[in-house]
């Protein structure tokens, strides 16, 4: 199976930097977090069936249909994001990341209509932060079953006339970076790997202790900009319609080290990555609130893809030092310590495509007992196997990643909960709890199999486990018109982290806490 596979890798690669994205990107852009108001996020996130909060629109475009008065509202996220990683039994690594952001600010406003049936048309506005990508991470242990240059020896099939830069400038260099796999042609010049008779290739560490490390940062954020317009008919139906306009904004920093000795001299290497991502899409949501009675509310809500267009700018630095290995490695004196960067260090690659994310389904209930007190439930299903990636002109790549999207991802379901229970007419106390299921298929996460199908020098990548959300706040009106509420989220999750494709596995644990204020006017 990994020689099939194997063989199918270098027939991708062999079309070059053509193909620069593959199924981790499209799942990276396609899973929100647990965002909102505080009042939402401390029920968990269920106000699918709710409605009258700007966070319930996102969610069911049918709750801007419930609103009475008009309103501003805005609020604040201070989140503190903690990672801690185990390779190898080597010692747990702990990393952590501070940040504040605006997670929205919305407008909502109703006109009358004079009529019995539906008495208002309500209509909003709303700026939305879906997911924030920041974070740090680092891993690195000593003792490594598999090493980076054997990665880059096992997935290098072009001939070396074809890979080498000796010699070469002006647009002969260009080409070199355009149409062959960046590892192959960052480790072949830095003599990390080396072609062998036969025409395979091989690494050029051998029989050595390696001790690797990874450090990664990640920043941006995905956004929303909603228009959203609904009513209520009877004060029995509300149906609601959103149209958004979403932005991708990544970036990412890593350097990855190996550093091994021979004879008592310290040698290795560093490869530095710089990758940023900027994209533009939009997505329709439409959606029903239904109340038979009026302790019940019933909705459903229908998320359609989001459409993107996307553009990848990235560039990779590989500095090496293999003084030490001259006499073991066919390697030149001159050209034994030095620095390969991708184009000459002239200019990064641009790719410019196309993205389209998965659809979803919320399926959501709510229970209100009297003037007291509110239990709702929300179940959103997606099936991430439909996420797609085209090239810019919106056709298929040569070297479709989506084949691979399909054989990664599965349907996830989405479960959220929350209560809330009113103590005076003014003061409100909430809790809540929210589980996103792993969309990454089981037989997947043994790791044996190539995930990263692409040209680029980025190797890292994670399975995602089961996301867990203990959510608790309050709420204070302090006057009819003005109200305030708090939020703290504590978030929780396990995957399995690879440095690059068949490395040794790390243990990647998430510990994410954040407190939200929400401060909002009603008119």
């Amino acid at each position: 199976m990994k020689k099939i596979t194997l063989f199918l890798i270098a027939a991708l690669f062999s079309l070059g930097v053509v193909k620069a994205q593959n199924a981790m990107d499209a799942y990276r852009y396609s899973k929100n977090d647990l965002t909102g108001t505080a009042r939402s996020v401390s029920m968990g996130g269920a106000f699918g069936a709710l409605g009258g909060d700007i966070s319930g629109i996102a969610i069911n475009p049918a709750g801007i249909g419930v609103y009475r008065n008009s309103e501003i509202v805005t609020t604040l996220n201070f989140q503190n994001s903690g990672t801690q990683t185990e390779l190898l039994n080597s010692g747990k690594i702990d990393q952590n990341k501070f940040s504040v952001s605006f997670d929205n600010l919305a407008f909502v406003t109703t006109f009358p209509l004079n009529s019995d049936v539906a008495p208002t048309l309500n209509v909003g506005f709303s700026y939305n932060r879906l997911k924030s990508f920041d974070r740090k991470y680092q891993t690195g242990a000593g003792g490594l079953s598999r090493l980076l240059t054997d990665h880059m020896a096992d997935i290098s099939t072009a001939p070396s006339s074809s890979v080498s830069l000796d010699g070469l400038t002006g647009a002969p260099m260009w080409d070199v970076w355009n149409n062959q796999d960046w590892l192959t042609v960052l480790g072949y010049n830095s003599y990390l790997i080396n072609e062998t008779s036969s025409g395979a290739y091989e690494s050029a560490i051998k029989d050595l202790y390696v001790e690797n490390n990874l450090f990664a940062r990640e920043k941006g954020s995905v956004s929303s900009y909603d228009f959203n317009v609904g009513t209520t008919f009877s004060d029995v139906l509300s149906v609601g319609l959103t149209l958004s306009m979403t932005d991708i904004n990544y970036r990412l920093y890593s350097i990855y080290t190996e550093n091994f000795g021979d004879g008592g001299s310290d040698m290795g290497y560093d490869m530095e990555n710089s990758f940023r991502t900027d994209g533009t899409g939009w997505q329709v949501k439409a959606g029903v609130i239904v109340k038979p009675v009026q302790e019940l509310r019933i909705g459903v809500a229908y998320h359609s893809p989001t459409w993107y267009d996307m553009t990848d700018r990235f560039f990779t630095d590989l500095t090496h030092d293999l003084t030490g290995l001259k006499g073991i490695a066919n390697i030149a004196p001159d050209y034994a310590k030095g620095t390969v960067g991708t184009y000459n260090g002239d200019d990064a690659a641009v790719m410019d495509y196309q993205y389209r994310t998965p659809d979803k389904w919320t399926f959501s209930m709510a229970g209100v007992i009297g003037s007291k007190a509110i239990i709702s439930a929300d179940y959103e299903l997606t099936n991430y196997g439909n996420m797609k990636l085209y090239d810019r002109d919106g056709r298929n790549f040569n070297a479709d990643p989506n084949l691979f999207i399909k054989k990664f991802f599965r349907a996830a379901s989405t479960v959220r909960v929350g209560a809330e229970y009113r103590f005076t007419d003014k003061f409100s106390g909430r809790v809540g709890y929210a589980w996103m299921q792993s969309p990454v298929k089981p037989e997947v996460k043994t790791g044996d199999d190539y995930i990263i199908t692409d040209a680029r020098a980025v190797t890292q990548y994670a399975f995602d486990g089961d996301a867990h959300y203990i959510t608790y706040g309050l709420g204070y009106k302090i006057t009819p018109q003005f109200y305030t509420d708090i939020a703290f989220v504590m978030k929780s999750q396990k995957d399995d982290f690879y440095a690059f494709d068949f490395s040794d596995k790390t243990v990647f644990k998430t510990n994410n806490f954040q407190g939200l204020l929400t401060v909002g006017y009603k008119f």
